[in-house]
């Protein structure tokens, strides 16, 4: 069994005062990093683009995917570090430097897990919510060093299948009161930020109690389910988006060759989706709105 609600939030209450100057520090860090490495770059880059040294689509394709490799790279560095400092007592330099070894391995098992949780979306939406409750501690034990890769993912899995719903619960009562400060009026934005790290701490303290369990649960063999949830994540985003390429260029070939007239709005139709977009339309506003975007979009159907 896992220890009371209420022995855990002050366990992690604990472990949040204890370590609270190195998660800071080591998020600070790993944010200042990664925003320098993809910023920085930019003041050269674009020194080249403005004196013509190469064609434009080659300098600003080249930094585009210099920043998009860097910055995952460095966020997932800064992520994997945090949840060392918020997983052991140790100063935040010593979280850093494990955290950067561990960066390959940690976003292995993390693409793991999402994967699977994607494609388990994509079948209905509660299979991808169910496994992202059971695969949800696998970083946690592949940082702490006790499994990796996959052997992570399947122990999360064992350990939180016989207490599903008791750690449903506390997961959730954890993200809730690291959420609640920052909708304190006026000092929200100031103590939010500070005090959110402390979900972070309780899934650690979470992650230990689950080793506690008597007796050990029997850890299953997920790679093909898991390996077949990526593929349905795989085919499922393809799908959609050729999809969506053939339905825009089909309505954009139809614009341009004169078969599909979409004709404006009229002012008061106007006026109701402008006041939709801000948030303060009325039903009768919201309601000719949609009939509008109807309009177009049974134009568009019945464009040869």
């Amino acid at each position: 069994m896992l220890p009371g609600i209420g022995d855990w939030l002050s366990a992690s209450f604990a472990d949040f005062k204890r370590r609270w100057v190195a998660i800071m520090s080591v998020l600070a860090i790993g944010g200042l990093a990664t925003a320098a490495a993809v910023l920085f770059p930019l003041l050269p880059v674009g020194i080249a683009a403005f004196l013509g040294l190469a064609p434009q689509w080659a300098i600003w394709g080249a930094y585009t995917a210099y920043a998009v490799i860097a910055g995952l790279y460095l966020a997932t560095w800064a992520q994997a570090a945090a949840i060392r400092a918020s997983a052991f007592d140790e100063d935040a330099g010593a979280s850093l430097r494990m955290g950067w070894r561990q960066t390959q391995a940690f976003a292995w098992v993390l693409s793991l897990a999402a994967l699977a949780v994607a494609g388990g979306v994509f079948l209905l939406i509660l299979p991808g919510l169910i496994l992202g409750v059971l695969l949800f501690f696998a970083p946690y034990y592949q940082m702490s060093g006790e499994e990796a890769g996959l052997g992570a993912v399947e122990l999360s899995f064992a350990r939180v299948k016989p207490v599903f719903f008791a750690v449903l619960v506390r997961v959730f009562l954890a993200i809730l009161i690291a959420w609640l400060p920052s909708w304190i009026p006026y000092a929200g934005w100031l103590i939010g930020p500070l005090w959110a790290p402390f979900a972070l701490v309780a899934f650690a303290r979470l992650a230990d109690d689950l080793k506690s369990l008597a007796p050990a649960p029997a850890r299953p063999s997920l790679g093909v389910a898991v390996g077949a949830l990526s593929l349905v994540f795989v085919f499922s985003t393809c799908a959609a988006t050729w999809i969506v390429a053939r339905g825009a260029a089909a309505l954009y070939e139809s614009y341009a060759s004169g078969k599909l007239a979409l004709q404006p709005p009229d002012a008061q139709t106007a006026q109701s989706m402008l006041a939709v977009l801000q948030g303060h339309g009325t039903e009768e506003d919201a309601r000719r709105s949609a009939d509008y975007v109807l309009s177009l979009s049974s134009a568009a159907a019945a464009a040869p």
